[in-house]
This record gives structure tokens, sequence and C-alpha cells, in this order.
């Protein structure tokens, strides 16, 4: 376990450093960030605070979705939504004197954010102790609604926030956020994740799982795993 939540804690670092790049950029961020950078805009928050009370509201969605309330499982994945936004305003801030000019370094520094995100979630599903709402969404959609489907799982999922800052920023009649960083994004973290699985080794020995599904931890013995 305790490995688990050093990797979960790294990932947590790196997703949150690869969409302050994306973001500082300005060549167009990951669906959620993108929401998050046009909703900041229009309600005068941080991207960090605007990630979380988008990532409040799909928690509350993913309940209903899912027809069952679940409340260790919200609790947790409660407090992934509110470190993921506090780190990301860290990283931002940490971020604030440098400035990247020119359209081939915005478009390196965006890749190089887009790789790190990918990197973070490779890690952080395989460590699955936690999951974001925005991931929870994906999987419940993918499960109880479209028969394992995946691929139409994403769409939709990342279709939601996309809508959302198109929204917002037709609306006040200036888009953030949303470029060919975003496009590529949707169309290879995918391929991004799966590299990174072969990549990255984790050596995780689990003697603790916690079933969220019904509620309650319960214990079991599992030989030591390597993914």
């Amino acid at each position: 376990m305790a490995k688990a939540l050093v990797w979960l804690s790294f990932s947590v670092l790196l997703n949150a450093f690869g969409n302050a790049l994306t973001v500082k950029a300005a060549f167009g961020s990951a669906p959620w960030t993108a929401a998050g950078l046009n909703l900041s805009q229009a309600l005068g928050v941080t991207v960090g605070n605007a990630l979380i009370m988008m990532g409040i509201v799909v928690l509350f969605a993913d309940d209903l979705l899912r027809r069952r309330w679940n409340k260790l499982k919200d609790i947790y994945n409660f407090l992934y939504v509110l470190s993921f936004g506090y780190v990301i305003d860290g990283w931002l801030f940490v971020m604030q004197p440098i400035a990247i000019s020119g359209w081939l370094s915005r478009v390196l520094v965006c890749m190089i954010g887009i790789i790190c995100i990918a990197a973070a979630l490779s890690i952080y599903m395989r460590v699955n102790l936690v999951l974001h709402p925005f991931d929870d969404l994906l999987k419940i959609l993918r499960e109880k609604y479209l028969h394992g489907n995946v691929v139409l799982a994403q769409r939709i999922s990342l279709g939601i926030p996309l809508a959302i800052g198109l929204s917002i920023g037709l609306l006040r009649h200036h888009i953030i956020g949303i470029h060919i960083g975003t496009l590529f994004s949707f169309l290879c973290m995918g391929y991004f994740i799966l590299l990174f699985d072969k990549v990255i080794h984790l050596h995780l020995e689990r003697k603790w799982s916690f079933d969220f599904f019904h509620g309650h931890k319960e214990r079991r013995v599992h030989s030591v795993k390597h993914l």
C-alpha cells in the first residue's frame, strides 16, 4: 500500500504539471482542462478551483448514472479532486515568471505537457486506488451504458467538457484553451497511455484493496502483481 500511495502522489504531481504546461503553452489543453480554463475566466476563479467545481458536479452526476450512492468512494474521489485542483494551481503559480514565446516553443511545451499527462494517467490507472470523477464518468459510461465500447465512452466523456468550454467561450466571445493541442490530446492520449504502460514498470504488492462498489473495506491477499 505504501508504494501504491507514493506512485499515486507522483502521478497527481505529474498530471498537474503536464496540465499546467499546456495552460502556459496556450496551444490547447486536454478537454477537461480547456473547459476549466474557460470557466475560470468566466467566473474569475483559478483554473484549479474551476476544475474542482466541475469535479464536484461530475462526482454527483456519476452517482446518478451509477444509480448508487457510495459514501466511501465519493469521499476518496472528492479528496482526489481537491488535491488535483490545488496542485495545478501550485504549478501555475511556480510557472508565472516563465514566458513561452514563439510558435515552435509553444508546440513543444504543449506536447511535453500532454506526454506528462499520459504518463501520469498510465501510473494512476494501474495503481487503481481512487478515480477522479472525470475518469469515473468514462468507466461508468463504458461498463453500464455502452456495453464496453471504450471508444464511444471516451468520445462522450471528453465531448462533454469540449461542449462546456466552447459554450462558455462563445457566450463570452473569447474561447481559450481549445486549439490543436486539444485535438492532439483527444486523438493520441490513449496511444501514449498504452506506450507508458509498457515503458513504466510498477511493482506493487497488493494486500489491501478498497471495495468501493459495495462501500466497505475487505482484506484480500494477493501475490505480488507485476504490471
